[in-house]
């Protein structure tokens, strides 16, 4: 062995890299631990510590005073490997053996680490091997007895006992389904009836320690050490799966320990009691009990009763409690009064007199129309009418002969002709003196035809006749709601205004421009036929009148408004839509 301490302490991490090229398992940390007290004859104890609290190596008699030297390098950001080493006080250890240590320590450290790191995968890689076989095992085909048969077998292997059973609870009794002793088993045994004696007593236990694997022995009552002598074993372990509905029952032969206090069962992780139960969910659902049992089973469970009663609760509510039908519908603001003026001929708006906005007064001029047909059918009249009246003055010249009787004849005829002729010219005179529109209210005008891309309208503007020119509208007399109710929805409405009388059908509305106000309002009627709105629907127009009188109302503003009919069960207003449509398919 070299002298040198710096030569002695590369030869241990030398030799503890050689051993992390092989298999490693937990024999590296004494081996390491041997090799520093071995090669440095100044350490006098080693001890190796993961976690802080548990060592996992300890070579010489560490002393009572605090460790000498000591590395604590990181494993996980909250664990980590200490190493304490201790060294001989006679002889004192010289500098530079220990400056050699220190500088040695956190290598070997490190190494040690990596070497935790390998043996924690190690283990995550059996462990997961573990769990895939006993889901493979678990969730095999075959018959219920035999997978019963398969989870009571390894539900032992794993807790670690000599022969395990399956009860199902059944009211106050207990059921055995599954043994790990053999697929089939005689349910008159005597060991199965006295298993299912014992399991009410056990599972009394288990209500001071739900989710856990507790251990019995003699001193915990006269049943369960009756259960023991009768069948000579020395412990039972026992808990619930299948959501408390299953008691596993574990009996170990040989006495392992005198303690026989309650304890919890370190081999049954949490992911494994997950698997169990889901298995013995999957075999119980297969088995297949009859509704009758089910039934009881699920009304044994406080939660099941809860949420029976609730839905009891709920269908009451739905069957008998009232809630108003509520028909919605878009709609939009009218006046009160307003007049429309309609284009009187074909042809073009001459001149405006009037602009949006501007305020009239009864019979002041809003606009003058033209039509060249109408003046060129007066201008025809006229001619035909000059005509007639020289034919009369020609026939007044002729003297009286032969043939006089004709003359008089004639001229009685172009005289009823230039009457006619007269009349047409005055009626014709008079509709175009109705080219010039006065306003017959006082009010506000809106242009209906504006063109709104000119900033204006632009005369001469063509026109057909019976076009919506200018309204004059009235606000001072204020405005109401009309609303365009589906024709589906209307019967519901109907119906309501058939108590209108007694008790008026209200209603609520909002302005798309301000939608944050609700306002009240008061159904005035329906139209008397339906009409299609713009999206090609058929409507029927109902008329509202707003509880508030409000002069700040646009005309033609859009609304959205609810009309509250009579009351009906809620259940049936929840599900309106869905009744209304199997009603129309003739479900219902």
């Amino acid at each position: 062995m070299p002298d040198d301490p710096w030569d002695r302490c590369a030869d241990v991490i030398a030799r503890l890299e050689d051993r992390l090229k092989s298999p490693i398992d937990g024999e590296l940390f004494p081996q390491t631990a041997d090799d520093l007290m071995q090669r440095l004859s100044a350490i006098a104890a080693v001890a190796i510590f993961f976690p802080a609290d548990q060592p996992i190596c300890r070579r010489g008699q560490p002393l009572a005073r605090d460790p000498d030297l000591q590395s604590q390098p990181p494993v996980t950001e909250t664990s980590s490997l200490t190493i304490h080493l201790w060294l001989r006080s006679s002889p004192p250890t010289e500098p530079a053996t220990r400056q050699a240590i220190e500088e040695a320590l956190p290598a070997i450290g490190s190494l040690l680490v990596a070497a935790v790191a390998r043996i924690g995968l190690s283990q995550s890689q059996h462990e997961l091997d573990s769990l895939t076989h006993l889901s493979a095992e678990l969730f095999a085909d075959g018959d219920a007895d035999t997978r019963l048969h398969r989870i009571a077998a390894e539900l032992a292997r794993t807790m670690r006992v000599d022969r395990l059973s399956l009860l199902r609870r059944s009211g106050a009794h207990y059921e055995m389904i599954g043994s790990s002793v053999q697929a089939r088993f005689d349910r008159r045994a005597d060991q199965v009836w006295r298993t299912q004696n014992v399991a009410r007593a056990i599972d009394q236990t288990l209500d001071d320690h739900p989710g856990l694997v507790v251990t019995l022995g003699h001193d915990d009552g006269d049943a369960i050490e009756s259960f023991l002598k009768t069948g000579n074993a020395t412990q039972l372990h026992a808990t619930r799966l299948g959501a408390d509905q299953i008691l596993v029952i574990g009996e170990r032969f040989e006495a392992t320990s005198r303690d026989t206090t309650m304890r919890d069962s370190r081999d049954l992780s949490p992911l494994r009691r997950q698997l169990f139960d889901t298995a013995l969910a999957d075999v119980l659902r297969r088995q297949g009990q009859n509704a009758w049992d089910r039934c009881r089973a699920i009304w044994r469970k406080p939660a099941a009763r809860w949420r029976l009663a609730a839905g009891v609760a709920l269908l009451l509510v739905l069957c008998l409690y009232p809630i108003t039908i509520r028909v919605a519908a878009d709609g939009r603001i009218v006046p009160q009064t307003q007049t429309v003026v309609h284009a009187p001929v074909n042809g073009q708006i001459e001149r405006l007199a009037c602009e949006s906005g501007m305020e009239v007064t009864r019979g002041q001029v809003l606009c003058e129309f033209s039509s060249h047909d109408l003046e060129l059918e007066i201008t025809r009249l006229g001619g035909e009418l000059i005509t007639v009246e020289e034919q009369l003055q020609i026939a007044a010249t002729r003297r009286g002969d032969e043939s006089g009787q004709d003359v008089g004849s004639d001229r009685r005829v172009l005289e009823a002709r230039r009457d006619g002729l007269g009349r047409q010219i005055t009626l014709l005179e008079k509709r175009r003196d109705e080219l010039v529109v006065h306003s017959p209210v006082a009010g506000t005008v809106t242009l209906l035809m504006s063109d709104d891309d000119l900033g204006g309208l632009q005369t001469p503007r063509p026109v057909q006749r019976g076009d919506a020119v200018i309204r004059v509208i009235n606000p001072a007399d204020g405005y109401r709601v009309e609303l365009d109710v589906p024709d589906r929805e209307v019967g519901y409405v109907l119906a309501a205004i058939e108590r209108q009388a007694v008790d008026p059908v209200e209603c609520r509305f909002r302005l798309r421009s301000q939608p944050q106000r609700q306002r009240q309002g008061t159904l005035l009627g329906l139209a008397p036929s339906a009409s299609l709105d713009r999206f090609g629907r058929l409507v029927v127009a109902a008329s509202i009148q707003p509880n508030e009188h409000d002069t700040m109302f646009s005309a033609d503003a859009g609304v959205v408004g609810w009309i509250d009919c009579n009351s009906a069960a809620a259940g049936f207003v929840l599900s309106r839509k869905v009744i209304e449509q199997l009603r129309l398919w003739g479900w219902l």
